[in-house]
């Protein structure tokens, strides 16, 4: 006898044929299986998982579908619109990720839904910070990019300076060739002589601090020194994208 788990978002695992059809399988299968670890999938998303049995003879059935809800999970995702440094108040910012929100997939991004809070992922002044937003996450929660891949293990690890994971590849949308505006350090807290004047200025001879979407030291949110050869900061006139953050 043989065993293989098949997992879905939906509710259609309730049959031998549904199964096949709609579940995607996990691993091959094996013999004399107990347990198994499912990973890569959301968190905040309701799982339905069941197992095929299949014997020597090619026979096959089935186990009752089975429901699951993951862990929660912090997500960070992109904007998907690039604006220059004049990026202005909180609610311009948070309406960036509101608009993106709006307009993405609940199938293509299950967590969609699960979303109570979402803001822009950037410093705006001394006392609206990145560090402010993460520390109303709860101890313990994972940081997850829009795809499920970890990028920190809780919200002390996302302000630490490291991530585990590129934002490149966390969040594959990236939209901007340029970095991403952060007007932070690496802490989270908010860079005065580095925020495109407090988020007002799109000139090239003003800067604002940057994050790097291909590095996982702290230049990851905070990049003084980018590849346009700004000695502080990033040039205020670059269209760049602004990323956001479910909570």
């Amino acid at each position: 006898m043989t065993y293989q788990v098949y997992y879905s978002l939906s509710n259609n695992l309730t049959t031998l044929t549904n199964t096949l059809a709609n579940g995607t399988p996990f691993s091959t299968a094996q013999a004399g299986l107990s347990g198994i670890a499912v990973n890569q999938l959301f968190a905040n998303a309701t799982y339905y998982f069941n197992v095929v049995l299949t014997d020597q003879a090619g026979n096959q059935s089935i186990y009752a579908s089975q429901p699951s809800t993951m862990m929660p999970a912090v997500y960070i995702f992109d904007s998907v619109s690039n604006t220059q440094g004049n990026i202005g108040t909180r609610a311009n910012a948070d309406t960036l990720c509101a608009n993106r929100m709006s307009a993405i997939s609940a199938t293509s991004y299950p967590w969609k839904n699960s979303c109570s809070v979402v803001n822009a992922f950037i410093s705006l002044s001394p006392a609206d910070t990145i560090w402010n937003i993460v520390k109303t996450v709860n101890a313990g929660v994972i940081i997850l990019g829009s795809q499920g891949m970890i990028l920190a293990s809780d919200k002390v690890q996302l302000t630490s300076g490291t991530i585990q994971n590129t934002v490149r590849n966390a969040i594959p949308e990236y939209s901007s060739g340029s970095g991403w505006w952060s007007f932070s350090d690496f802490t989270g807290q908010f860079v005065s002589v580095d925020s495109c004047t407090n988020a007002t200025s799109n000139s090239g001879a003003v800067s604002g601090r940057i994050g790097f979407p291909d590095i996982t030291s702290s230049a990851w949110i905070d990049d003084a020194i980018n590849g346009e050869g700004s000695p502080s900061g990033a040039t205020c006139d670059i269209p760049r994208t602004v990323f956001c953050i479910c909570h």
